[in-house]
Protein backbone atom coordinates (compact mmCIF):
# COMPACT_ATOMS: atom_id res chain seq x y z
CA UNK A 1 0.00 0.00 0.00
CA UNK A 2 2.84 2.53 0.70
CA UNK A 3 3.54 2.32 -3.27
CA UNK A 4 0.54 3.45 -3.99
CA UNK A 5 -1.57 5.33 -1.24
CA UNK A 6 -0.72 8.68 0.08
CA UNK A 7 0.94 9.00 3.44
CA UNK A 8 -2.87 11.02 4.63
CA UNK A 9 -4.27 8.67 3.10
CA UNK A 10 -2.03 5.73 5.19
CA UNK A 11 -2.49 7.90 8.20
CA UNK A 12 -6.61 7.77 7.56
CA UNK A 13 -6.75 3.90 7.59
CA UNK A 14 -4.96 3.89 10.58
CA UNK A 15 -7.78 5.91 12.37
CA UNK A 16 -10.44 3.63 11.73
CA UNK A 17 -11.67 1.59 14.88
CA UNK A 18 -12.68 -1.13 13.12
CA UNK A 19 -9.56 -3.33 11.09
CA UNK A 20 -12.77 -4.18 8.29
CA UNK A 21 -13.57 -0.64 7.66
CA UNK A 22 -9.53 0.33 7.61
CA UNK A 23 -8.94 -2.35 4.88
CA UNK A 24 -11.88 -1.64 2.94
CA UNK A 25 -10.95 2.52 3.02
CA UNK A 26 -7.31 1.00 1.72
CA UNK A 27 -8.90 -1.25 -1.06
CA UNK A 28 -10.88 1.53 -1.99
CA UNK A 29 -8.03 4.02 -2.39
CA UNK A 30 -5.31 1.56 -3.80
CA UNK A 31 -7.80 0.12 -6.90
CA UNK A 32 -8.93 4.26 -7.59
CA UNK A 33 -5.31 5.23 -7.87
CA UNK A 34 -4.35 1.73 -9.83
CA UNK A 35 -7.52 2.71 -12.62
CA UNK A 36 -6.92 6.76 -12.68
CA UNK A 37 -2.94 5.33 -12.94
CA UNK A 38 -4.02 3.69 -15.79
CA UNK A 39 -6.17 6.18 -17.45
CA UNK A 40 -3.70 9.02 -16.87
CA UNK A 41 -0.90 7.48 -17.81
CA UNK A 42 0.73 8.52 -14.02
CA UNK A 43 2.63 6.63 -11.33
CA UNK A 44 -0.61 6.01 -9.02
CA UNK A 45 1.07 7.88 -5.74
CA UNK A 46 1.89 11.00 -7.40
CA UNK A 47 -1.76 11.49 -8.65
CA UNK A 48 -3.11 14.70 -6.94
CA UNK A 49 -6.90 15.35 -5.61
CA UNK A 50 -8.47 18.53 -6.39
CA UNK A 51 -11.47 18.92 -3.69
CA UNK A 52 -15.26 20.64 -4.61
CA UNK A 53 -16.73 22.90 -2.27
CA UNK A 54 -18.39 20.17 -0.64
CA UNK A 55 -14.33 18.14 -0.27
CA UNK A 56 -15.34 15.99 -3.14
CA UNK A 57 -12.16 14.49 -4.58
CA UNK A 58 -12.45 15.46 -8.27
CA UNK A 59 -9.64 15.03 -11.08
CA UNK A 60 -10.36 17.72 -14.24
CA UNK A 61 -12.51 15.67 -16.94
CA UNK A 62 -12.23 12.50 -14.66
CA UNK A 63 -15.38 12.14 -12.25
CA UNK A 64 -15.04 9.05 -9.73
CA UNK A 65 -16.87 7.96 -6.54
CA UNK A 66 -16.18 4.66 -4.33
CA UNK A 67 -18.35 3.15 -1.59
CA UNK A 68 -17.61 0.21 0.45
CA UNK A 69 -19.71 -2.07 2.71
CA UNK A 70 -19.78 -5.51 3.95
CA UNK A 71 -17.78 -7.80 1.87
CA UNK A 72 -17.54 -5.29 -1.18
CA UNK A 73 -15.71 -1.90 -2.38
CA UNK A 74 -17.14 -0.94 -5.43
CA UNK A 75 -15.65 2.02 -7.74
CA UNK A 76 -17.57 4.35 -10.42
CA UNK A 77 -15.15 6.19 -12.81
CA UNK A 78 -16.84 8.74 -15.98
CA UNK A 79 -16.07 11.63 -18.01
CA UNK A 80 -19.35 13.25 -16.47
CA UNK A 81 -20.62 12.91 -12.84
CA UNK A 82 -21.29 9.55 -11.41
CA UNK A 83 -22.26 8.04 -7.94
CA UNK A 84 -22.12 4.62 -6.42
CA UNK A 85 -23.31 3.35 -3.25
CA UNK A 86 -23.27 -0.37 -2.37
CA UNK A 87 -25.04 -1.53 1.57
CA UNK A 88 -25.37 -4.43 3.27
CA UNK A 89 -28.50 -5.61 3.55
CA UNK A 90 -29.13 -5.89 7.45
CA UNK A 91 -31.88 -8.43 8.02
CA UNK A 92 -32.92 -7.20 11.40
CA UNK A 93 -33.38 -3.83 10.70
CA UNK A 94 -36.12 -1.75 11.46
CA UNK A 95 -35.85 0.06 8.18
CA UNK A 96 -39.67 1.84 8.99
CA UNK A 97 -39.15 4.67 11.07
CA UNK A 98 -35.79 5.85 8.87
CA UNK A 99 -38.63 5.59 5.94
CA UNK A 100 -40.65 7.72 7.50
CA UNK A 101 -38.23 10.56 7.65
CA UNK A 102 -36.16 9.83 4.72
CA UNK A 103 -38.41 8.63 1.77
CA UNK A 104 -41.50 10.50 0.33
CA UNK A 105 -44.70 8.91 0.32
CA UNK A 106 -44.63 7.41 -2.80
CA UNK A 107 -41.65 5.63 -2.25
CA UNK A 108 -42.61 4.38 1.16
CA UNK A 109 -46.01 2.60 -0.45
CA UNK A 110 -43.16 0.26 -2.79
CA UNK A 111 -41.89 -0.77 0.25
CA UNK A 112 -43.03 -4.07 0.98
CA UNK A 113 -39.26 -5.90 1.96
CA UNK A 114 -35.70 -4.64 3.11
CA UNK A 115 -34.23 -5.05 -0.81
CA UNK A 116 -37.05 -2.20 -1.66
CA UNK A 117 -35.61 -0.30 1.52
CA UNK A 118 -32.13 -0.42 0.14
CA UNK A 119 -32.84 -0.12 -3.57
CA UNK A 120 -34.31 3.38 -3.06
CA UNK A 121 -31.15 4.23 0.12
CA UNK A 122 -28.79 3.49 -2.14
CA UNK A 123 -30.06 5.87 -5.14
CA UNK A 124 -30.49 8.69 -2.66
CA UNK A 125 -26.75 8.30 -1.97
CA UNK A 126 -25.46 7.84 -4.73
CA UNK A 127 -27.64 10.65 -6.60
CA UNK A 128 -26.21 12.66 -3.77
CA UNK A 129 -22.18 11.85 -4.29
CA UNK A 130 -22.94 12.15 -8.09
CA UNK A 131 -24.19 15.55 -7.65
CA UNK A 132 -21.26 16.28 -4.77
CA UNK A 133 -23.75 17.29 -1.97
CA UNK A 134 -22.95 14.26 0.27
CA UNK A 135 -25.61 13.17 2.98
CA UNK A 136 -28.13 15.65 3.21
CA UNK A 137 -30.91 16.03 6.24
CA UNK A 138 -34.24 16.83 3.48
CA UNK A 139 -33.29 13.35 1.63
CA UNK A 140 -37.68 12.44 1.58
CA UNK A 141 -37.34 15.76 -0.92
CA UNK A 142 -35.59 13.35 -3.72
CA UNK A 143 -37.93 10.77 -4.76
CA UNK A 144 -35.86 8.24 -6.77
CA UNK A 145 -38.87 5.66 -7.74
CA UNK A 146 -37.92 5.99 -11.69
CA UNK A 147 -34.98 5.61 -14.18
CA UNK A 148 -34.08 9.14 -13.72
CA UNK A 149 -33.93 12.04 -11.38
CA UNK A 150 -33.27 15.68 -11.86
CA UNK A 151 -30.75 17.04 -8.90
CA UNK A 152 -29.19 20.33 -9.36
CA UNK A 153 -29.59 20.76 -13.06
CA UNK A 154 -28.13 17.85 -13.76
CA UNK A 155 -30.41 14.83 -14.90
CA UNK A 156 -29.11 11.09 -13.82
CA UNK A 157 -29.96 8.08 -14.87
CA UNK A 158 -30.26 5.23 -11.82
CA UNK A 159 -29.44 1.78 -11.83
CA UNK A 160 -29.46 -0.87 -8.78
CA UNK A 161 -28.25 -4.49 -8.70
CA UNK A 162 -28.46 -7.27 -5.78
CA UNK A 163 -24.97 -7.98 -6.03
CA UNK A 164 -25.74 -11.48 -3.68
CA UNK A 165 -28.22 -12.04 -1.32
CA UNK A 166 -26.52 -9.41 1.44
CA UNK A 167 -25.26 -6.99 -1.03
CA UNK A 168 -27.47 -3.91 -2.91
CA UNK A 169 -25.74 -1.41 -5.29
CA UNK A 170 -27.29 1.97 -6.88
CA UNK A 171 -25.59 3.91 -9.51
CA UNK A 172 -26.39 7.40 -10.47
CA UNK A 173 -24.58 9.27 -13.81
CA UNK A 174 -25.21 11.79 -15.67
CA UNK A 175 -27.99 10.63 -18.52
CA UNK A 176 -25.39 11.75 -21.68
CA UNK A 177 -22.67 9.02 -20.46
CA UNK A 178 -22.59 6.53 -23.12
CA UNK A 179 -21.82 3.09 -22.03
CA UNK A 180 -21.50 1.48 -18.96
CA UNK A 181 -18.87 -1.10 -18.22
CA UNK A 182 -18.62 -3.75 -15.06
CA UNK A 183 -15.44 -5.22 -13.84
CA UNK A 184 -15.03 -8.03 -10.93
CA UNK A 185 -11.88 -7.57 -9.77
CA UNK A 186 -12.32 -9.99 -6.50
CA UNK A 187 -14.01 -12.96 -8.85
CA UNK A 188 -12.76 -16.62 -8.40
Amino acid sequence: LSRVLTEEEIEKKNRFFKVADAERFALGKYFLRKILAEQLNAYPKNIRFSLSESSKPYLPDIHFNISHSGDYVVIAISKKNVGIDVELIKDHFDHELLAEVCFTSNERKLITNLEDFYTFWTRKEAILKASGEGLIDDLHDIECIGQNVQRQENNYLLKSYLMDDKHLLSLAYDESAKDLQFWNLGAD
